[in-house]
């Protein structure tokens, strides 16, 4: 049996697991209000169409332009490999659609 995927409820434990895959993987000094706006977007976007979306997708759900997202995420090239670890960490999913066991 195949399963959909899961999503952490509690929004605190969420939003602890952002702060801490931003702090640590993509080293931003500090995490704010419009990081956990394009995350949660990030989420609701993978739990409606099965898959991460990509930078354009995500400033129009956002509303961000382009600058403002790189001002987020300065590092792109490093922040594509880790969205999706970001949204496979927070969304208890497989990374590399590995099923889990």
């Amino acid at each position: 049996m195949i399963k959909g995927p899961t999503c952490v409820k509690d929004e605190q434990i969420w939003e602890q697991l952002v702060h801490e895959v931003l702090t640590h993987l993509e080293k931003v000094e500090r995490v704010t209000d419009e990081h956990y706006i394009v995350m949660g977007h990030v989420r609701k976007y993978y739990l409606e169409k099965g898959r991460a979306p990509s930078i354009f997708e995500i400033c129009t759900l956002t509303g961000f332009s382009m600058k403002q997202f790189l001002e987020l995420f300065p590092d792109w090239p490093h922040t594509l490999f880790n969205i999706d670890f970001i949204v496979c960490t927070v969304l208890d999913l497989p990374l590399w659609n590995i099923e889990k066991q």
